[in-house]
C-alpha cells in the first residue's frame, strides 16, 4: 500500500512538471495564429475596442465581423479582413499577419490598392490598412506605417487573466521565440547597391543630414532614415515607392501636436500615425530596385523636400516647447 502510494506521488510530481515545462506546441505558423485573431475578433468586443484604440483608430461602436484570406479584385490576398462601426461610419482594417516570411514584392501597395477600391465601391467609408507581426519584425520593416505587436497582444491576453487566454498568450510567445531563433535579414544585391549610391549622394549633396551607412539591404527596405542633430525625437523619412518625404515627431505632447498642425505651412500636409505625427511633402516616386543614376533628379528631389522641412521646423522651433 505504502509503495503504491509513492509510485502514485512519483507519477503526479512527474506530471506537475511536464505541465510546467512542455510547451503546448512545438511550432506555430502564420494560418494558426490568423485562426487565434479570427476568433478574438468575432467573439471579443473587449479585445476589439483595444485592437482599435491600440491603433489609434476612430472609436468602435459595433462589430461587423472578420473574414481570413479575402482575394479581391485581383490585387492579391487580405490576411485578415476586419470590419466595424464608429459613430455613423463604417470601417474596414485590412491586416496583414508577418511571423517569419518576407514581404512579397510591392504587398504592401497591393494592400493600399485593395482598400482604396473598397472605397471607390462604397463598401466602406474608411480603410485602413495595418501590420499584426513580432515586435523585431515591426522595427525592421518599411512598408507598414501602423501595427500592432506580437508582444502588446500577449500582455493584452494575460491581462484578462482567463485560462483561454493565456493558452493563446503562451501560442503567441511561442510564436515570438520562432522568429527570434530564425530571424536573419537578407542582403539584396540591386537594393543594396541603390542605397549606397543614395549614402554616397547625400554625403555630398546633402552633408548637414547624418545617416547610416547601409550595410546589409533587405529587399523590402525602401525608407532611408535621416537626422539633424539639432533637432531631438524627429526622423526624416524618405519613402522612396510612396513618393513621401516625411518628417516624423515622436514623444511630443498633444499640445505641440495642435501647434505644429494649426502653423503648418501650405506646401505641407499633417498625417497620424499610432504614437507620433509626420510633417508631409509628397514627391516623386523612385524603384530602389533599378539604377540609381537614372533617377538621381527623383532623389535629388526627395531630400531637397526633407531639408525644406527641416529647415521650416528649424526655424519654428519654438512650436516643439512644451
Amino acid at each position: 500500500m505504502i509503495s503504491s502510494l509513492c509510485a502514485d506521488w512519483v507519477v503526479n510530481k512527474k506530471c506537475n512538471k511536464m505541465e510546467q515545462t512542455v510547451i503546448p506546441i512545438e511550432s506555430i505558423r502564420e494560418r494558426d495564429i490568423d485562426l487565434i485573431f479570427l476568433e478574438e475578433f468575432w467573439t471579443d468586443n473587449a479585445f476589439c475596442e483595444w485592437f482599435i484604440k491600440e491603433l489609434m483608430l476612430p472609436p468602435l461602436i459595433s462589430v461587423n465581423g472578420a473574414w481570413r484570406s479575402i482575394s479581391a479584385f485581383g490585387l492579391g490576398e487580405t490576411d485578415l479582413l476586419f470590419s466595424y462601426n464608429s459613430i455613423d461610419r463604417k470601417i474596414f482594417v485590412l491586416i496583414e499577419n508577418k511571423l517569419d516570411t518576407s514581404f512579397q514584392p510591392d504587398q504592401y501597395m497591393r494592400y493600399c490598392t485593395r482598400a482604396e477600391e473598397y472605397l471607390n465601391r462604397k463598401q466602406c467609408d474608411i480603410a485602413h490598412v495595418v501590420l499584426i507581426a513580432p515586435q523585431l519584425y515591426c522595427e525592421n520593416q518599411n512598408d507598414f506605417e501602423n501595427w500592432v505587436t506580437y508582444e502588446s497582444i500577449t500582455q493584452q491576453f494575460e491581462k484578462s487573466g482567463t485560462k483561454r487566454n493565456l493558452f493563446k498568450s503562451r501560442l503567441l510567445k511561442i510564436a515570438i521565440e520562432k522568429l527570434r531563433r530564425g530571424y536573419q535579414p537578407v542582403n539584396s544585391v540591386p537594393v543594396q547597391n541603390f542605397w549606397k549610391s543614395y549614402w554616397t549622394y547625400k554625403e555630398e549633396k546633402f552633408w548637414d543630414f547624418t545617416m547610416k551607412r547601409p550595410d546589409i539591404v533587405p529587399y523590402g527596405s525602401d525608407w532611408p532614415l535621416l537626422f539633424d542633430e539639432k533637432l531631438e525625437n524627429i526622423v526624416f523619412y524618405h519613402k522612396l515607392q510612396q513618393g513621401v518625404a516625411d518628417a516624423t515627431l515622436k514623444g511630443f505632447s498633444e499640445k505641440v501636436e495642435d501647434r505644429i498642425r494649426e502653423h503648418l505651412p501650405v506646401w505641407a500636409t499633417y498625417h497620424k500615425h499610432r504614437s507620433s505625427f509626420s510633417i508631409r511633402i509628397y514627391t516623386p516616386t523612385i524603384d530602389r530596385t533599378i539604377d540609381f543614376a537614372g533617377q538621381v533628379e527623383q532623389v535629388h528631389k526627395g531630400l531637397e523636400n526633407l531639408q525644406r522641412i527641416r529647415n521650416w521646423i528649424l526655424q519654428n522651433r519654438n512650436l516643439l516647447q512644451e
